[in-house]
């Protein structure tokens, strides 16, 4: 059997290109964490392939059941989590820690899309958002405010991309936008210090506002070619905090300068960009819904990640997809990526046999 026979290329080689590039940087800054994320990659390797070859009309079977799994996942979170960093977001399974608010995106998107390719009526849509804040609300206890906004982002395109009337998608985020103020009540201390230091940064350089003080500083000093691997200052010299995971495009762009990051911006734009042509080809409604989930979970999680080490976004601890450390959003992404060559693989096969144009 071709292990690769369902593989788009297109989509394949953009993402392996951003996690070479990303080993590449974590052996510079944080050389004690590449043996493990070499594992991390060979899971993600399997993780890819295995979803590329699986038909996503089966997974629209067990959707239920995976939004299930899903959810017990995240409230075993709450009851044998572990806490590292005030947060307990991961189980400990062996040598590994797995983080549930990662390992769910997909199969959230694959439930959200089957609700939403069924008949169309005012109660599926309430209800594919309650099932949706469910989840948002899990994570955020965590607390995970990033990968909650990831999933409500997914949810968003799915429902974007669905037979969701557009009055009653405009009806919806009005009402998100009227009750967004009271929000700020559900935040942990933390998370509302971050986004008051990220309005003023300056006013706790040492404190609140300190990590995205050195994460602009890193991006600026490596200028146009960088300082070269393992020249950094600011992520050799351990000023840049998470330098392996959340501030990585900063040590990345501090080592390999404009250019690099350039090149990791430009990788990331050919992958969305092949995913939004397939989105382009597809007619199928749960598959539409599926794959207009899937790019905004990674647009999403992308310019979130980019923004706060660029000082434009405030900073809420998400990886970027592919280039961060950390096994959990890898196999995770790699899977969601296998989904969408599932999806291309037999649109290519629709196409070659004249089935579509």
């Amino acid at each position: 059997m071709n292990l690769f026979s369902r593989v788009d290329w297109r989509i394949f080689l953009p993402a392996l290109f951003l996690s070479v590039l990303g080993s590449l940087v974590l052996s510079s800054v944080a050389p004690s964490s590449f043996p493990k994320q070499f594992v991390y990659l060979a899971l993600a390797l399997f993780s890819f392939l295995l979803f590329s070859k699986v038909d996503l009309r089966v997974l629209h079977g067990f959707a239920p059941w995976l939004y299930v799994g899903s959810i017990l996942l995240l409230l075993a979170t709450m009851l044998f989590g572990v806490i590292a960093r005030g947060a307990a977001r991961w189980i400990v399974i062996g040598p590994f820690n797995l983080q549930p608010s990662e390992i769910t995106k997909p199969f959230f998107l694959i439930f959200f899309a089957w609700l939403v390719s069924g008949i169309y009526g005012p109660k599926k849509f309430l209800a594919t958002a309650v099932f949706a804040l469910l989840a948002f609300f899990l994570i955020l206890d965590q607390p995970d405010l990033g990968s909650g906004l990831v999933i409500l982002a997914g949810f968003l395109g799915v429902i974007f991309m669905g037979r969701i009337p557009i009055v009653h998608l405009l009806l919806g985020l009005f009402v998100v936008a009227f009750f967004s103020p009271l929000g700020w009540h559900f935040l942990a201390d933390y998370q509302k210090q971050r986004i008051i230091s990220f309005l003023s940064p300056h006013t706790d350089p040492l404190g609140a506002g300190y990590n995205a003080l050195q994460a602009v500083i890193a991006v600026g000093s490596g200028e146009f070619a960088g300082r070269g691997l393992g020249g950094g200052t600011q992520s050799q010299l351990a000023f840049l905090p998470e330098r392996q995971s959340d501030f990585i495009f900063s040590a990345f762009a501090e080592e390999l300068g404009f250019l690099g990051a350039g090149m990791l911006i430009i990788a990331f734009t050919v992958l969305f960009w092949r995913i939004i042509m397939v989105l382009k080809d597809t007619d199928d409604i749960f598959s539409r819904s599926f794959l207009g989930g899937a790019f905004l979970v990674l647009f999403s999680q992308t310019v979130i990640n980019i923004g706060m080490n660029l000082g434009v976004l405030p900073i809420t601890g998400i990886p970027l997809p592919f280039v961060s450390a950390g096994g959990s959003s890898l196999v995770s992404m790699a899977a969601l990526l296998g989904m969408i060559s599932s999806i291309s693989s037999d649109l290519a096969k629709k196409d070659s046999l004249g089935i579509i144009r």
